[in-house]
């Protein structure tokens, strides 16, 4: 990597089902460029995941692919062929544990399955005091409101203690994205 830090943006294989997810992506990876961050990601070149580095490759940033290899046996094209810098691995346990050492800071974009796995795997280590990075979630037009719902509930009955709640830096914007990571460099 570059001597910028290093961002890790946990997001999409797939678009979303409305061109704002992309258009976000594509925002916040031009700010990934712009503001001399690394960009660590997942290293497909499809859904917001390609979008995001995309943009911050043609915005300056070094970009680094963390892929598991069996994704290059599928009938559709998954893994970027245009990164600085590729990594593969044998399982997705050891992408996470890789994009997971590696970064400085995250960030979650919208995304399903796997990108609230990534999300909240980071978060208990970051609970259990393993790693000490801040962890962001960009809420993109309230996409992440029932978590968040749910998260309260899980305060509320006692389940999360309000400390750890904190432990998720919540931004609606692009706007508010850039400010929070200013005061992260």
């Amino acid at each position: 990597m570059k001597n910028g830090k290093n961002i890790c943006i946990y997001c999409a294989s797939s678009m979303g089902n409305q061109r704002l997810y992309a258009d976000t992506a594509k925002e916040v990876g031009v700010l990934v460029g712009r503001m001399g961050f690394n960009l660590l990601y997942g290293g497909a070149c499809c859904g917001t995941m390609g979008v995001v580095a995309d943009a911050a490759l043609a915005n300056g940033a070094f970009v680094h692919g963390v892929i598991p290899d069996f994704f290059e046996d599928y009938d559709f094209e998954v893994v970027h062929p245009s990164l600085p810098k590729l990594t593969k691995v044998k399982t997705m346990a050891e992408r996470k544990e890789r994009l997971i050492r590696d970064a400085d800071i995250f960030l979650t974009l919208p995304g399903s399955y796997g990108t609230l796995d990534e999300l909240f795997e980071t978060l208990v280590l970051v609970q259990l005091k393993q790693i000490d990075k801040p962890v962001l979630l960009l809420n993109t037009e309230g996409f992440f409101d029932a978590l968040l719902q749910m998260l309260q509930k899980m305060q509320d009955c006692g389940f999360l203690q309000p400390l750890n709640r904190q432990l998720l830096r919540v931004v609606n914007t692009t706007g508010e994205l850039e400010r929070e990571l200013r005061q992260l460099m």
